[in-house]
């Protein structure tokens, strides 16, 4: 099992955002020390964190979206990088979204490819977009960083 570099996890309002009660948690690894499952299984105890606090409903489809998402995404840094890369969840209640961030050592960009339902393997950006609500790749000094951002439902319409 993978034991991260560096790890955090917080209820505390973030000083960088508007939004006062996010909830986080990053962790870094080595090359290759990262395995999609172990992504999965970050991202299923991160919301259920998230549930305990009872400010915002956790669909399971919607855990079942964000753990294809991470893995999509941890995947391809693992095969497509060298070097470290890194993973950021984060939980806004008021804002009803959750953001998967990976970030890895690698300059280029992710490129779609043409569909084509006969191609074996080749489908993850595809997919990532088509659970996201939103997908954006930065530029960090040593790297890139993908965001994929997911919609929870509003506590108001649930129950």
């Amino acid at each position: 099992m993978a034991i991260p570099l560096r790890q955090k996890a917080s209820d505390e309002p973030d000083r960088y955002r508007s939004t006062p009660a996010a909830l986080r948690w990053d962790a870094r690894w080595d090359s290759g020390a990262i395995t999609a499952a172990e992504a999965r299984a970050a991202v299923g105890r991160f919301l259920d964190r998230v549930r305990v606090t009872g400010r915002t409903p956790v669909p399971e489809r919607v855990e079942q979206d964000a753990q294809l998402v991470v893995s999509e995404l941890i995947t391809n840094a693992v095969r497509h990088a060298p070097g470290p890369c890194g993973l950021r969840l984060e939980a806004e209640p008021e804002t009803g979204l959750v953001r998967i961030s990976v970030w890895d050592t690698s300059p280029q960009p992710p490129r779609p490819r043409p569909r084509d339902g006969r191609r074996v393997g080749g489908h993850g950006l595809e997919i990532v977009g088509a659970l996201s609500r939103s997908l954006t790749v930065t530029d960090r000094d040593s790297g890139k960083e993908i965001t994929a951002q997911l919609r929870l439902p509003s506590p108001s319409r649930e129950g």
